[in-house]
């Protein structure tokens, strides 16, 4: 009876296997297909766009009741392209896009799915409270201010207040959805899958642009922004790098080294120094929590190359002496004194932001105000923080700037409580990304407000759902 029962578990596995890669593959075709519209700027006919449309949206309709996992794996697989791949079918309708289609459609396979396996529709975690809060006083600074200048700002601010918080409905949509190893597996190689294809595209539009300036050659890819592009990459590189050190020396986890290369290279052409030394304290974090060993040797080789600079890659050497340097000619050294106009004005209305702030500690000065207020107290025409720190805490108040902290502390407490109690090499392994990705992340922002489009955030959300998935499974002994 023995060996029918293992050959039984073996065919299952197999199956089950075959299946996940079919969906990997498909899923891989459409994140390509996004990327060839993208970079061929393909425009069909709205008689082409709606039928295929309604057609589409009806299938994954059907699906959201019956294989709920695929629409929000689409959804997961098109977050990033949503800027430039809008998706409002040709309408003036604001709210008739694809992002809002999908999100909704996620939400009925994940009622769906929670009613078909008994699972409750929400999933209770240390972090829904503080979402939660974060949520409110959001919406509290938006109508705190519209009672300050009426109601022209609430129309003019009520749309951006709801981007800003659409991709935060992504957390509950994941934390409620996630309730095996599988559907995790899934999610977390679809997102894999479209950073490693964002960093090619990254790498091909820098070849039509590396015979041009510095600043004329930086890439901004899907995000149209450079510095938002090389946050990005921060946030999404180290899960290769993490899964290659967990699973070492399986020689097939060698070839995760060819996507950390591609973001590496994706890094390079943004030419953002705030993604560069995300990436630095991202690498340092990851090989801190892998191996002490491990660390020593990274720290003492990025020191070296930073003592030495004629060891790094031109692009980040170039980009970086820019900021002390003009013409080969040494400037300064000193930080008050930089040439660079651009880390000169970040200086400039850091300084300004911390006084809004001493003047406005506890609501803020109001939602999406920054920009326009921001002359009374610096001599500067940026409309942004360059830290989303700081323009947390000046729009929205030192309490919000708290909240946010206190979320991103139980994600990395949490991640690293994964890391060091879950025997499944798996979750180590998406543990140890996620540290690495959240360390670079603290560093990132303290140079812009890189968590402020949604189609980037949309990811650090959906990650804060997994963790806090993956949490709830460990405790319930559903994984190792």
């Amino acid at each position: 009876m023995i060996k029918p029962i293992n050959n039984t578990i073996k065919t299952s596995t197999v199956l089950n296997t075959k299946k996940s890669l079919g969906i990997y593959l498909i899923l891989g075709i459409m994140v390509c297909i996004f990327a060839f519209i993208i970079e061929k700027n393909v425009s069909l006919p709205q008689v082409i766009i709606r039928p295929i449309g309604i057609i589409s949206l009806t299938a994954l309709l059907v699906l959201a009741f019956f294989k709920p996992n695929i629409p929000f794996l689409i959804l997961v697989a098109y977050a990033p392209f949503a800027r430039m791949l809008v998706g409002d079918f040709e309408t003036s309708a604001k709210a008739l896009n694809l992002t809002n289609i999908l999100i909704f459609l996620a939400i009925i396979g994940c009622i769906a799915k929670s009613v078909s396996t008994r699972n409750k529709i929400f999933t209770k975690s240390s972090l829904n409270l503080f979402i939660f809060l974060f949520i409110f006083w959001g919406i509290l600074s938006l109508i705190r201010s519209s009672l300050s200048y009426g109601s022209i700002y609430l129309e003019h601010y009520i749309i951006g207040l709801k981007r800003w918080l659409t991709p935060v409905i992504l957390y509950f949509i994941t934390v409620s959805f996630i309730h095996d190893r599988d559907t995790s597996k899934k999610v977390v190689i679809t997102m894999m899958i479209v950073t490693v294809i964002i960093g090619a595209m990254a790498a091909k539009d820098y070849l039509n642009v590396s015979n041009r300036s510095l600043e004329e050659s930086r890439v901004g890819g899907v995000f149209e922004q450079s510095n938002t592009l090389g946050g990005f990459f921060v946030y999404n590189m180290f899960l290769f790098l993490a899964f290659f050190f967990v699973y070492f020396p399986n020689f097939r986890y060698f070839l995760l080294l060819v996507p950390f290369l591609i973001c590496f290279r994706g890094i390079q052409v943004t030419f953002s120094r705030g993604a560069y030394l995300g990436c630095f304290f991202g690498g340092v974090a990851t090989t801190f929590f892998k191996s002490k060993i491990l660390f020593t040797v990274t720290l003492v080789f990025l020191i070296f190359a930073i003592l030495n600079p004629v060891f790094l890659p031109a692009g980040i050497r170039n980009r970086l002496s820019s900021t002390y340097y003009d013409n080969e000619k040494v400037i300064t050294t000193d930080i008050e004194d930089i040439k660079d106009n651009s880390a000169l004005a970040r200086i400039t209305v850091w300084k300004g932001s911390i006084e809004m702030i001493k003047d406005h500690p506890f609501f803020g000065v109001g939602y999406g105000l920054f920009g326009y207020l921001i002359p009374f107290y610096a001599p500067t025409t940026l409309i942004d923080a360059h830290n989303t720190y700081l323009i947390l805490a000046a729009e929205m108040g030192i309490p919000a700037l708290i909240i946010f902290l206190i979320i991103l502390f139980i994600m990395i407490k949490n991640s690293f409580w994964l890391y060091r109690k879950s025997k499944d090499k798996f979750v180590r392994a998406f543990a140890l990304g996620m540290l690495g990705g959240l360390f670079g992340l603290l560093m990132v922002n303290m140079f812009g407000s890189r968590l402020n489009s949604e189609e980037v955030s949309a990811y650090f959300w959906i990650y804060a759902g997994l963790i806090m998935a993956i949490v709830n499974m460990k405790k319930r002994k559903i994984i190792t």
